[in-house]
């Protein structure tokens, strides 16, 4: 029987080349940028926190009320009219002259300045009158400005008198009472219109901003005595060492600290905004107080650990178990700040603290012949425990 005729086989049906080659080259695009995504958005926040580090807002608010300013003294100084007119251009000068962080220095500085762009006219004027030799007139300019230089509360006002003075001789010409009292109108003028500006256009306020970095520098300080407590358990002596330099740090953080609540209070004077803006500045000046208490013992707990490793600044010796005993002690310590810092359970944490330190304190006693240096870690140690509790019972937030 004749088999039925098969139909030819076809060939396999072949992918269509183009496509595969699209597909391949799209998931190698989507590979690219799965691997430059991460990267270019890390670069993104490296890039964002650079310009706001060059460009922070109070910055750039001080920059757009100086503009406001100085278009302001502009447009006034040219409706003056007279031969004020001709000096406007001194106007918008004084009002980039009143610029700073707060509304009362730039009062003080702007008021300081008018006094001593006055001195300088007057000097100027009567320079001319005595008609000396030019040679002269600029000697008794430098003497005059530099025994004005003395006197504390001409302060920002004495280096402006040369200049207006050397200004009037220069260009007073033929009418150099005018030209003084234009141009130091006009300057005056604009400061007054930049002292304006910056305090009704949202003056400056660093209260919150003030009272995070002190919280800040709670948490940073607590994030280093946790460090030390760790590394007083491991080898002895350690090999990290930039913890023996941490007290000249902490102490040079405290200075900065302290700035900026003087500028925090000082922002408040004269300001409309603290009118409906309610902050205590009392309760992080009492914070910083605590925490300065707090660095100068820590400074004492540094040098004292240090020289168990290293024989310096002083030379003591500890043991095994009372390295232990001081790391739990330290470690507790810590503990009490992380408390105190995120006003958790602060009773307790100081309740731990204090066992750990009298557990210290009782070893080092019964040594037969106990360290003063170790002595010294307990009496620092109690002095920030104590520290500790005072501030946090000051804090109404707690």
């Amino acid at each position: 029987m004749a088999r039925a005729e098969q139909p030819p086989e076809q060939p396999p049906e072949q992918p269509d080349e183009p496509a595969k080659s699209g597909a391949a080259s799209d998931a190698g695009i989507d590979r690219v940028i799965g691997s430059i995504t991460p990267q270019a958005k890390e670069g993104a926040k490296v890039a964002g926190r650079e310009v706001k580090r060059a460009l922070p807002l109070f910055r750039v608010a001080i920059a757009v009320r100086t503009a406001i300013a100085a278009m302001l003294a502009w447009l006034i100084g040219n409706q003056m009219g007279g031969e004020l007119t001709n000096y406007a251009y001194a106007a918008p000068l004084g009002a980039f002259v009143a610029v700073g962080t707060t509304v009362f220095a730039i009062g003080r500085t702007a008021l300081q300045q008018g006094i001593g762009m006055t001195v300088g006219a007057v000097l100027g004027l009567a320079t001319i009158r005595l008609e000396w030799n030019g040679i002269l007139e600029i000697g008794l300019i430098g003497v005059v400005s530099v025994l004005l230089h003395g006197v504390p509360r001409f302060s920002q006002g004495a280096p402006v008198v040369p200049v207006v003075a050397v200004l009037v001789i220069l260009f007073g010409g033929a009418n150099p009472d005018g030209y003084a009292i234009g141009y130091v109108g006009q300057f005056a003028l604009g400061m007054g219109v930049g002292v304006l500006a910056n305090a009704l256009v949202l003056p400056a306020l660093y209260d919150r901003e003030t009272r995070r970095h002190i919280r800040e520098a709670v948490a940073d300080l607590a994030g280093r005595v946790d460090v030390l407590a760790d590394t007083m358990r491991g080898d002895w002596p350690p090999e990290r060492e930039d913890w023996a330099g941490w007290g000249q740090e902490l102490r040079q953080g405290v200075d900065r600290l302290d700035r900026q609540v003087t500028e925090a209070r000082e922002a408040r004077r004269f300001n409309l905004r603290m009118l409906w803006h309610r902050h205590d500045l009392d309760v992080d000046e009492r914070a910083m107080t605590a925490l300065r208490a707090v660095v100068h013992r820590m400074e004492d707990v540094l040098d004292a650990v240090a020289s168990t490793a290293w024989e310096h600044p002083m030379g003591i010796s500890i043991e095994h178990d009372e390295r232990h005993l001081a790391a739990d002690a330290i470690g507790a310590l810590a503990g009490h700040l992380h408390a105190w810092h995120d006003r958790g359970d602060v009773p307790a944490a100081s309740a731990a603290s204090e066992e750990q330190i009298d557990a210290l304190y009782r070893r080092v006693i019964d040594t037969a012949e106990p360290q003063s240096g170790l002595a010294s870690v307990v009496f620092a140690l109690r002095a920030i425990r104590e520290r500790i509790d005072w501030a946090a019972g000051q804090d109404p937030e707690a």
